[in-house]
């Protein structure tokens, strides 16, 4: 379920951009500026909708092992998780 409802958001929220696309050209340059200023983060949300529909769970995953690895002896990390 938790694929189906990623990609249904990424769509809806290309749905949104999608318009925004086909008028661009005309607008004027403050327009244009606030609309990439929009988009870009939309796409990324897209983006990463889309990669959590292909793997699902690998976001969770990957932020466990980071919690796990033992700190570099080097590191000047001093959060209370590592030490």
């Amino acid at each position: 379920m938790p694929r189906v409802l990623n990609v249904a958001l990424a769509a809806l929220l290309l749905l949104l951009v999608a318009p925004v696309l086909t008028e661009f050209g005309g607008k004027p340059w403050y327009v244009q500026v606030f609309f990439v200023g929009f988009g870009v983060p939309v796409l990324l949300l897209v983006l990463a909708c889309l990669a959590s529909a292909a793997r699902p769970g690998s976001l969770g995953r990957a932020v466990r092992r980071r919690r796990r690895k033992p700190a570099d002896p080097g590191s000047t990390d001093m959060s209370p998780e590592r030490h």
